[in-house]
């Protein structure tokens, strides 16, 4: 592979078009391909405004991340905010960083089942299998560098999206994508809102690609809102579409929902919406195990896990033995196999995440004044930053939403860390 460490530089490579797609890409991959049918047996018709509900908290929280992001352009991320804003705590810094691992592996091995599902549209491969072999070829490209990544991601991004105005068409054409609107809210609505949080997911992945983008004081921030508005336009249109052409019960009961929708009107365009469904959950692979590659390198880097995970390659400087990491947290992950279940955990961490996001960007307004912001989250009371208060508030609000046997899970993972980073404290 040609690796060094020289003092484990990447290299800055992305523009304000590639970041956006590759932002866009991750979202819609993420989401309504894979576990819309479980939302909307919640929440019934009313579907649409768990979309809204998980859209707002996870904007309050994009503010965060486009003023950390843009303070501390480097990749990690969250574990490099948390150490900053406590220097003095090693393991809250270290147990941030492995938990968002293990999760950004929980929603790779997500999206890698969802593409299993699909696939078996067209040929009999168990699950397990086209996941794991998915999960390695997206791998490979992730050690052959950010540049070929992006290029892939751009063409898949475009393929997935105009699956989702497929099926926009479908349901304009079949029915008045306004009648949900007016639909009573169900007690669902709140635990649907908290899985769609999942569909989310991603945008605060371009964080761990700061250190490779050109500008990222002035591209980021753009890059990261206008994907959320996109995003979030979509997925409305497409949760309105689908439940005027199914029944909620009848979508959450489907491996594949949006294809077992669109047939009732377009029988001929089921094996289409498959087919780009394929592109859409293999593009948020990929994309996920990008920037969990680029937290493996950053905790290498300080030391947190073992050096040589920040070793890169000498002509591209992809960090290509974190890749093999992310990899492999991914396909330890893939024997769970229930779609609902590793979407949760991923969603769960992501939550945790957030919190530690908008928490150490109200701790830095006060331990770091001075430090340069190219972008501030707007609201303040003096030092006091608004919004992240009330992004702390609604994701709290959110957690209260999933099954018990992810709270279960959380708890022995924080086992689980406590234990790493005590092996790690003894070795250092």
């Amino acid at each position: 592979m040609g690796s060094t460490q020289m003092k484990a530089q990447l290299e800055r490579t992305l523009g304000p078009v590639q970041l956006t797609f590759y932002c866009v890409g991750v979202i819609v991959g993420a989401g309504v391909y894979s576990i819309i049918g479980s939302a909307a047996g919640l929440a019934g018709q009313g579907v649409w405004l768990g979309f809204v509900l998980a859209a707002l908290v996870a904007l309050l929280t994009a503010f965060s991340y486009a003023e950390m992001a843009t303070s501390f352009p480097h990749a990690g991320a969250e574990y490099i905010y948390v150490r900053r804003a406590f220097p003095r705590w090693g393991f809250l810094s270290f147990a941030t960083g492995v938990l968002i691992l293990i999760g950004a592996g929980a929603t790779a091995a997500t999206v890698a089942v969802a593409f299993g599902g699909y696939l078996q549209t067209f040929a009999d491969i168990p699950v397990s299998v086209s996941a794991l072999a998915l999960l390695f070829v997206c791998t490979l490209f992730n050690m052959r560098g950010l540049r070929e990544s992006s290029w892939v991601n751009i063409v898949f991004t475009c393929i997935e999206v105009s699956g989702l105005l497929l099926v926009i068409a479908a349901g304009v054409a079949a029915a008045d994508l306004t009648a949900p609107l007016s639909a009573p809210i169900q007690q669902g609505l709140l635990p649907a809102a908290a899985i769609l949080f999942f569909v989310f997911l991603g945008f605060e992945e371009i964080a761990n690609l700061a250190e490779e983008i050109r500008d990222p004081e002035r591209i980021l921030p753009r890059a990261l809102f206008l994907s959320i508005a996109i995003t979030t336009l979509l997925y409305v249109l497409v949760s309105l579409s689908v439940v005027a052409l199914a029944s909620p019960a009848e979508l959450a009961a489907s491996n594949a929902p949006l294809t077992m929708a669109i047939q009732k009107v377009w029988p001929g365009a089921g094996n289409l919406l498959s087919a780009i469904a394929l592109f859409a959950t293999a593009n948020t692979v990929l994309i996920t195990l990008v920037a969990a590659s680029r937290l493996a390198f950053s905790l290498a880097r300080d030391n947190e896990l073992p050096r040589i995970f920040a070793d890169v390659t000498a002509k591209r400087h992809s960090p290509w033995v974190g890749a093999i990491l992310s990899y492999l947290l991914a396909a330890a992950l893939l024997p769970i196999g229930d779609l609902k279940i590793l979407a949760e955990l991923s969603s769960f961490v992501a939550m945790l995440a957030f919190l530690a996001v908008n928490i150490t960007l109200l701790v830095l307004r006060y331990r770091l004044p001075e430090h340069p912001r190219p972008f501030r989250v707007p609201l303040r009371i003096g030092r006091l930053a608004v919004v992240p208060l009330v992004a702390v508030a609604s994701i709290m609000l959110l957690l209260t939403g999933f099954d018990w046997q992810v709270y279960i899970v959380g708890g022995v993972l924080m086992v689980v860390i406590c234990l790493a980073y005590a092996v790690r404290w003894t070795v250092r």
